[in-house]
């Protein structure tokens, strides 16, 4: 089985655990009665984070369909199609790296951007990521183990592959789980 197969597998894997996780730390979150069933406005974190999430995921996809076609060892002897994956890689780093300096200058200019929801939900939102990220790293290493048990030599190729999947899955468990925390207050 190829290992872009085990990503998705574990990526989709990763995305129910996460969601569990996130729905049960939401009950922090007390949902507002004040709005009789309607839909509230998107905050300004819904919204910076959909921002974040869109583009991170966009070049995650770009980077794994590069991947997927080439193949985990033929990016990593081809030193501009891995230049390129890893640019695409680090762009999607840019995403959350948004998300996160426009949280910290809300947080830090303390001008009533964050309500006391926007915090409960930003506190509750990590609460899948460590779940996702275990999850994806289970099954990298059921594979590397199944992959390479005859020789017992895992090629660095596919840590490097490990390592940004695992990286990457925090990401968007984290951004999801601010998502996913509005969805339900």
């Amino acid at each position: 089985m190829s290992p872009i197969l085990w990503i998705i597998i574990a990526v989709g894997i990763a995305g129910v655990w996460s969601l569990i996780a996130v729905r049960r730390t939401q009950r922090i979150v007390a949902p507002n009665p004040a709005t009789g069933g309607e839909p509230l406005p998107s905050t300004p974190v819904q919204r910076v984070a959909w921002q974040a999430l869109i583009p991170t995921l966009l070049c995650i996809a770009v980077a794994a369909i590069i991947v997927a076609q080439r193949g985990v060892l033929d990016v990593w002897n081809n030193d501009d199609v891995r230049a390129t994956v890893t640019l695409f890689v680090i762009a999607s780093l840019g995403g959350y790296t948004y998300f996160i300096a426009r949280l910290r200058t809300w947080l830090i200019k303390d001008n009533d951007t964050l309500d006391e929801r926007d915090r409960a939900i930003l506190a509750a939102a990590p609460a899948g990521q460590a779940p996702a990220m275990l999850v994806v790293l289970a099954v990298w290493m059921l594979y590397l183990i199944e992959r390479f048990h005859d020789t017992h030599l895992v090629p660095s190729a596919y840590l490097y592959a490990m390592f940004w999947s695992v990286l990457l899955t925090s990401i968007v468990a984290s951004l999801l789980g601010v998502l996913i925390g509005y969805r339900r207050s």
